[in-house]
């Protein structure tokens, strides 16, 4: 029943997906640029380019330093500039794959977790962060400046806007474990909440989660970093669930060794997660059911994508 279950939604998949006008949008470097485009999740083996930044770099995939808002197709992604290390933000028409702005921000901080709103407005949420605090911030859509609202003391490990209750997570260790702050469409914080980890093979490791938000079941899924006994990397996926004050780490597994770099919940009631990973020298795509939190297929992907949509 599961095999055909599986074959149905590929089939599904083939003929109507249609996320992101039917391919997703990923960012990937090459060399000293920062590369655009198109990806085919279903078919494709690597993806089309649509533009190319020179001199710069997108940073690690685990800052979450991009967002993509599926209402304007505005992307908009943290780059360093390679000549002086300057963090600067680039937003992305996607509609006509032009530059809509760049803005370069103060050398002190670290600047990750953007997470669009959906909305015409592109509101976006963000982190900055030092050796100390991690500060919640929003980015005027208009001058692109930052506003700091809370300051936290502790370490990023992620963040994601949801939807459904208008508001931006972000999540945090210090010395007495993992915690999660929500903030209102008003930037005032709502709740704060330690959590745990369910149902995981191997002990998990103290880094960034990698938090996005999956429309399917309106859930918070994490990419969980493990290590097995014979010191090896093992990634799985986990959903958030609050009331338990877990990440429920399910068999949304990767291969021993290869390593998670971006997920991508599907939109579009097809019931698939994709998530793009790192495998001993190549790059990879995994296909997922979220129907039975279980793989469905893998495949070589020739472009290494760091960031999707």
């Amino acid at each position: 029943m599961k095999l055909l279950f599986t074959l149905l939604v590929l089939l599904s998949i083939t003929i109507s997906y249609t996320r992101a006008d039917t391919y997703g949008v990923g960012i990937w470097n090459n060399g000293t640029s920062v590369n655009v485009g198109l990806i085919d999740l279903t078919t494709g083996n690597q993806a089309a380019l649509k533009l190319s930044i020179q001199g710069f770099n997108y940073q690690a995939s685990n800052l979450q330093g991009s967002t993509y808002n599926y209402a304007t197709k505005m992307l908009s992604f943290y780059v360093l500039q390679l000549s002086n290390k300057a963090p600067t933000l680039y937003v992305i028409n996607c509609n006509t794959w032009a530059v809509v702005s760049r803005t370069t921000f103060n050398f002190q901080y670290q600047y990750a977790g953007l997470a669009s709103t959906n909305t015409a407005a592109n509101n976006l949420y963000t982190v900055m962060s030092n050796s100390a605090a991690v500060f919640p911030s929003k980015i005027d859509p208009k001058t692109n400046v930052l506003s700091k609202f809370d300051s936290i003391i502790g370490s990023y490990r992620g963040s994601v806007y949801v939807p459904t209750i208008n508001s931006y997570y972000v999540a945090f260790t210090n010395q007495t474990g993992l915690y999660i702050r929500v903030y209102n469409s008003n930037n005032q914080l709502t709740t704060e909440s330690a959590f745990g980890f369910g149902g995981n093979s191997y002990q998990v490791n103290n880094a960034p989660l990698n938090l996005v938000y999956s429309p399917i079941n309106q859930g918070v899924l994490a990419q969980v970093w493990m290590t097995d006994p014979f010191n090896r990397d093992y990634y799985a996926l986990a959903y958030l669930n609050w009331n338990a004050g877990v990440f429920d780490v399910t068999s949304m597994d990767g291969y021993t060794g290869d390593v998670f770099l971006t997920t991508i919940p599907d939109s579009n009631n097809q019931w698939l997660t994709y998530s793009f990973a790192y495998s001993f020298g190549q790059y990879t795509i995994y296909t997922f059911s979220a129907y039975t939190n279980s793989f469905v297929s893998f495949r070589p992907y020739e472009t290494p994508i760091l960031s999707a949509f």
